[in-house]
């Protein structure tokens, strides 16, 4: 009888981190919905220097692929840089906005 005792409290206590797994996956999937909610991801820069440089990059080779290459470096001269990373990063927004308007 003692065995069945046993397996009897091992499948209440499977039955319970079942129960906690299954709150803690509804507690991440609310978490991430609310991100979603409160901030879209769209390329745009995020107010963190290292992430906005990375976006700011990638907007810049984007931009020179579309062959803006030289529209690219005298944005860079506006903004008293030859490369990006002489760019002070509280210009990186508007370092991207402005890549953002050319060819358009």
């Amino acid at each position: 009888m003692s065995v069945m005792n046993d397996l009897d409290l091992k499948l209440k206590e499977a039955e319970n981190q079942l129960d906690q797994t299954q709150e803690t996956i509804w507690s991440i999937r609310k978490l991430l919905a609310s991100n979603q909610d409160a901030a879209p991801c769209d390329g745009q820069p995020k107010r963190d220097p290292v992430e906005d440089k990375v976006t700011v990059r990638k907007m810049l080779a984007k931009k020179s692929a579309e062959g803006y290459t030289d529209q690219v470096k005298e944005l860079l001269h506006k903004f008293g840089a030859e490369k990006l990373s002489d760019v002070d990063p509280k210009d990186y927004e508007d370092l991207y906005y402005s890549a953002e308007g050319l060819g358009q």
